[in-house]
């Protein structure tokens, strides 16, 4: 359960709390930290870490930190690793933050700006119908050097709503700036879903619009452990099914139409990838789970179907632009070199 928030702000109440979970991060949570501490703001805040009881380096090095700015960083440190997808430790972190605002920050994440933090604060306050503050991310891969590109595939809206949250998680976790105390409590299930930022973002949606801001300012990495992004895309799938099942109940079936819509289109997703693979047994069951929802769902399975159709065709066009760019750019660099 989330701390009431006073009305007046004291020295034990920052402007904002960063929230930072870290987990086998020692390569990369010194940056992290860093980019927070680099923030130039008229405000006060804290840096609330919780480490989850890491088999690396990460504790000494966030324990080190705190003992240079004790009077900046908290730290949660659980005597066992607490699992769960990393959410028992992100919900126990959340509830020691004591800011007017929240940020979030991954460890294995940075902001790039020092001003980012300052840029949210001021559109937040400039916009009280807003309840949600995010701005664009660059998404690095390490195991590809020099590879880098947005977040989202599309640019969002200035100003969205739940129903446009509920189509598809467009929030990065390290661009995410909110106004505590929105909800009492996370549901039971919580800790049991993948997807915590999103369902985060869920809850905070129901109480006002999701402002963003049309620039980059942080960086989301990529990596072998990262814990959605090393996930198969099958499974990936499979812990999005889920959570819209989860959250059609917890949301008592107000946006059944657009949450049946994702979740049938993900069971086409699934089919089409196990078509790939050739696994007739899984094929079967995805379509078995299609003719339901056919039945039981006419229109919205119809909806489903034009929409994956869709962006099947927009995939394809995109993969082939690539292709030809990329052989655009082999032919000038060897012409280049001719020369």
């Amino acid at each position: 359960m989330f701390v009431p928030l006073n009305s007046q702000l004291t020295e034990n109440h920052p402007m904002v709390s960063v929230s930072l979970v870290t987990f086998n991060h020692e390569k990369f949570i010194a940056q992290a930290i860093e980019s927070v501490l680099l923030q130039e703001v008229d405000f006060s805040y804290e840096i609330i870490i919780g480490e989850d009881f890491s088999s690396d380096k990460t504790r000494e090095i966030v324990i080190e930190y705190q003992k240079q700015y004790p009077d900046i960083i908290r730290l949660i440190l659980p005597e066992e690793n607490l699992g769960y997808y990393g959410q028992k430790i992100f919900v126990q972190t959340l509830q020691a933050c004591r800011g007017k605002y929240i940020a979030l920050l991954d460890g294995d994440d940075y902001w790039t700006t020092p001003n980012k933090l300052q840029q949210q604060v001021d559109f937040l306050d400039n916009h009280p119908e807003c309840t949600i503050c995010f701005h664009d991310v660059t998404t690095i891969f390490e195991d590809k050097v020099g590879l880098s590109r947005r977040y989202n595939d599309f640019e969002p809206q200035e100003f969205s709503e739940l129903e446009n949250l509920l189509k598809s998680n467009f929030i990065p976790t390290c661009s995410t700036l909110y106004r505590r105390g929105l909800f009492d409590e996370f549901p039971e299930w919580y800790c049991d879903t993948v997807c915590g930022d999103w369902v985060l973002h869920v809850l905070n949606a129901r109480h006002g619009k999701i402002g963003y801001i049309n620039q980059s300012l942080a960086v989301y990495r990529v990596h072998s452990n990262g814990l959605f992004s090393s996930m198969r895309k099958i499974q990936q799938l499979k812990e999005a099914i889920k959570c819209y099942k989860l959250l059609n109940e917890y949301l008592n079936f107000e946006y059944n139409y657009i949450i049946k819509s994702e979740q049938i289109y993900r069971y086409l997703t699934c089919l089409s990838i196990y078509q790939q693979e050739r696994n007739l047994a899984k094929q079967q069951k995805y379509r078995n789970k299609l003719i339901r929802n056919l039945v039981k769902y006419p229109l919205i399975t119809c909806t489903a179907i034009i929409k994956f159709i869709k962006r099947s065709i927009i995939n394809r066009l995109t993969v082939v632009r690539w292709r030809i760019k990329k052989q655009r750019l082999k032919l000038l660099t060897h012409e280049y070199s001719s020369n």
